[in-house]
């Protein structure tokens, strides 16, 4: 196989697994499950290389973002308790849970609620 091709190669199943990512935000996976629903014929440490050099982050930090941009939408909807969301987004503490959004986000969770909650949806509570 030429380098070229490889090169190609390797680079669909860095963005496949990054859309994978993308589209099931919420659910936890390991990486080596990643490569595998994703089909992808690429080793554990060049994908991780090959995810940093292309996206800036690392798997991890940019699956972390993407359940919280999630976690985000949900508090929006102000249908789930906290807990509820604390436990859909994989976290086992809500003091987790907060910790890690308050990171990305530089609020609490229950402060983005109260910013980001439709006020119809505050009326009829």
């Amino acid at each position: 196989m030429n380098q070229k091709r490889l090169r190609r190669t390797f680079l669909e199943a860095i963005h496949s697994i990054k859309d994978y990512i993308d589209q099931h935000p919420l659910e936890i996976k390991t990486i080596s499950a990643l490569i595998h629903k994703t089909h992808s014929q690429i080793g554990i440490n060049l994908l991780h290389r090959g995810f940093r050099q292309l996206y800036g982050t690392s798997i991890k930090e940019y699956e972390i973002r993407k359940r919280l941009e999630a976690a985000a939408l949900l508090l929006q909807q102000d249908e789930l308790t906290m807990q509820e969301i604390t436990a859909k987004c994989g976290y086992s503490s809500q003091s987790s849970f907060v910790r890690a959004f308050k990171d990305v986000y530089g609020i609490t969770p229950g402060q983005w609620r109260n910013q980001h909650v439709p006020v119809i949806y505050k009326e009829a509570c």
